[in-house]
């Protein structure tokens, strides 16, 4: 994981983490993954990061931020058995993403959850026990599940399998008397 599309896009990676990295700490550095049949002078490629931020509130470069590549910031929410919105403020103030996954065993309170998220995320991943064995992944593409996130989060569609054609395809409505439709 973590091939990039050219140098620029790489050094955008690289500048975002140092950009996340003045608010917060380094928690595995993607940098220590050693490249398999890959040239480091050449390839773009960048090892999964882990990032931490002790103070979410505060951090609003990791909320204002995305680096496109596998980076991912742990932050910590106030949390109580029976309310959630600390976290739920939190995940808006990432401006929505093309998935969200929960994880629970609490089947209503999944439910509750998944209703407040939808209208952020593209698609709501929702593991608990039952399926835990079954799921298909936090990150993989479902070019079958009409979706997409809201804003940079995917522009609105999820572009997996045959619709990401579409875009270099021309579509065109042909308004016309039955005879002349027949004949198509």
């Amino acid at each position: 994981m973590g091939a990039l599309v050219n140098r620029a896009q790489l050094a955008s990676v690289r500048e975002g983490l140092a950009h996340l990295q003045t608010q917060a700490e380094l928690l595995h550095d993607g940098k220590t993954h050693t490249l398999v049949d890959a040239d480091p002078a050449v390839a773009c490629c960048v090892g999964p990061t882990l990032l931490g931020a002790r103070d979410a509130d505060a951090a609003d470069r990791i909320h204002d931020t995305e680096v496109f590549g596998p980076v991912a910031t742990l932050m910590p929410y106030r949390h109580a058995a029976s309310d959630m919105s600390h976290a739920l403020t939190l995940v808006r103030r990432g401006q929505g993403s093309l998935v969200a996954s929960l994880y629970g065993s609490d089947p209503a309170a999944l439910a509750a959850t998944a209703l407040e998220l939808a209208d952020s995320h593209g698609r709501v991943h929702v593991l608990s026990p039952d399926v835990a064995q079954l799921h298909t992944g936090h990150g993989n593409v479902m070019p079958q599940s009409l979706h997409g996130g809201p804003g940079r989060a995917g522009g609105g569609e999820e572009l997996g399998g045959v619709r990401a054609l579409n875009f270099y395809h021309r579509r065109s409505a042909v308004q016309a008397s039955t005879a002349v439709l027949t004949a198509f």
